[in-house]
């Protein structure tokens, strides 16, 4: 299996998203889910048509009512009586969102405001610093849509097309943020390679995944044409990290898992590692899928908060495999705010309750409403962003309602306490081997003093270990010395190992 250190500690073993923990399965950690207010003008949010502090020039336009100058990059779908699209955005065109971990950049596609459409945030403040070379950039139902960017800080964008027939797939690659784009991968259309599948809808999600030649990209096909191979998704493959070639990844779901209808990777979709695909549309359930060449099959679901959380993000935090996710909807009550959700996806078999880390927004509750502006297309992105130890930056993005940014911070781990001192004598002895030797084997204990010193509730080897290295150890010592063992003592616990060496013959561990 090909495993991409994408996304800041992207990678992460099927096994675990799937569940498959050795040692037994684990809950959700605690977690707090925050609003950074050194974003976005210190709300964490950059609302549609917000000029905040930093933006370069040329990024604002006067509003047609008031004459104040307005974002002209970011807008919503109620603005379209107001402003003309060809000064300013007017809605619905924002669906792309990327985070660069090589400058600490967030990239913004922005359809339907002249040339310079895609933009270089700061990530730290949501500031405009400029745009991407767009030199070249043309075709398809949208010419641009969505975004991503490779652990090697290479980007790629790709178009929007309803008809794979009709007109063609393109993904376009920059080698840095100051780069003039090439075309990575056209296919579909009069004159050009045959597309992954033909007469589909391709490029709603997008999503990248590796570097160099070891570089794989995934978009979701549509569910309208209903052609049945749409319930999977396209693969992008290259040898050169340049040029890509496209596999059409059929899916197949066997019980007990839910069927997967056509479409079900157009809204959301993500790598897990390069072989291994999730993705969210139309039914409730994430769906995880392992590919092989041009089989897809899936291998575990992890049930959300609904289905209206569509676009999604999967990054590992402090050995933790999380999914985050956002809320894509109509919906425009005190509920309904562009909220974003972040999942552990140790254990899918847990309640949802006990997997979910946390939800949050950073749009403010307006009695009355509206909360949030429509987002009748369900499109958007979220993104992880940094991640250092314990804590991960997380960007969201609903259409039509802006850019947030929060923080996932997982409660420090406390480490359990290992104490082989069985007896409680305040010395870790040859005694203390006795008992554990008579223990081996046990489970489900609720002390130490059948030898259990880590607390799991089995006596086994691990607990021998914790013998062997506290060995001679005063637990509470008037003063702060090690006991030295006396020749009897020593005595006792070198007839104990030889016992051992008996026990593991006779004894099934």
């Amino acid at each position: 299996m090909r495993l991409g250190i994408a996304k800041s500690v992207k990678a992460l073993s099927v096994a675990a998203a799937c569940g498959a923990v050795g040692g037994g399965m684990l809950t959700a950690s605690a977690a707090t889910l925050v609003p950074d207010l050194t974003f976005g003008g210190g709300d964490a949010w950059r609302a549609p048509f917000e000029v905040i502090a930093g933006d370069v020039a040329g990024t604002t336009a006067p509003d047609p009512v008031s004459g104040e100058p307005v974002y002209k990059f970011m807008g919503n779908g109620l603005s379209t009586a107001n402003y003309p699209a060809s000064a300013i955005n007017v809605g619905n065109n924002e669906r792309g969102l990327a985070f660069n971990a090589t400058t600490g950049n967030l990239l913004l596609v922005s359809r339907g405001t002249g040339t310079d459409r895609i933009r270089i945030l700061d990530s730290a403040t949501g500031a405009d610093k400029g745009s991407l070379n767009m030199t070249g950039v043309e075709g398809g139902t949208f010419a641009m849509n969505m975004i991503g960017v490779a652990d090697d800080g290479v980007i790629y964008m790709a178009n929007l097309t309803t008809d794979l027939n009709a007109s063609a797939y393109k993904v376009y690659r920059w080698a840095n943020e100051a780069a003039v784009p090439t075309v990575a991968y056209i296919g579909g259309g009069a004159g050009n390679p045959a597309p992954p599948l033909a007469g589909a809808r391709l490029g709603d999600s997008f999503d990248v995944i590796g570097s160099g030649a070891d570089t794989r990209l995934v978009a979701g096909y549509g569910s309208t044409p209903a052609i049945p191979a749409t319930s999977g998704f396209a693969l992008f493959d290259t040898d050169n990290g340049s040029t890509f070639t496209a596999t059409s990844v059929a899916v197949t779901s066997n019980a007990p898992f839910t069927a997967i209808p056509t479409g079900e990777f157009r809204l959301g979709v993500t790598f897990i590692d390069s072989d291994t695909v999730m993705g969210k549309s139309s039914i409730n359930p994430a769906t995880v899928v392992d590919v092989t060449g041009a089989n897809g099959t899936v291998v575990a679901q992890h049930g959300t908060d609904g289905i209206t959380l569509r676009p999604m993000d999967y990054a590992v935090v402090d050995g933790r495999p999380l999914m985050a996710m956002v809320e894509a909807s109509n919906g425009q009550n005190e509920a309904s705010r562009a909220r974003i959700f972040v999942y552990d996806m140790t254990d899918p078999s847990l309640p949802l309750a006990q997997r979910k880390l946390g939800e949050a927004t950073a749009l403010p509750f307006t009695a009355g409403g509206p909360n949030q502006f429509a987002n009748g297309n369900s499109v958007g992105q979220v993104k992880f962003g940094a991640i250092t130890g314990n804590s991960a930056e997380i960007f969201s993005m609903s259409t039509n309602n802006g850019i947030q940014k929060f923080t996932l911070t997982f409660d420090p781990v406390v480490p359990p306490v290992v104490d082989a001192d069985f007896n409680g004598d305040l010395i870790v002895d040859g005694a203390d081997f006795l008992i554990w030797q008579r223990g081996f084997g046990l489970s489900a204990q609720v002390d130490k003093s059948t030898g259990d010193a880590d607390g799991d509730g089995n006596v086994n080897d691990a607990d021998l270990a914790a013998w062997k290295t506290q060995f001679g150890t005063v637990i509470t010592p008037p003063t702060p010395v090690s006991a030295v063992p006396e020749p009897a003592t020593l005595g006792l616990a070198a007839f104990g190992m030889i016992c051992l060496a008996g026990l593991r013959k006779n004894r099934t561990i």
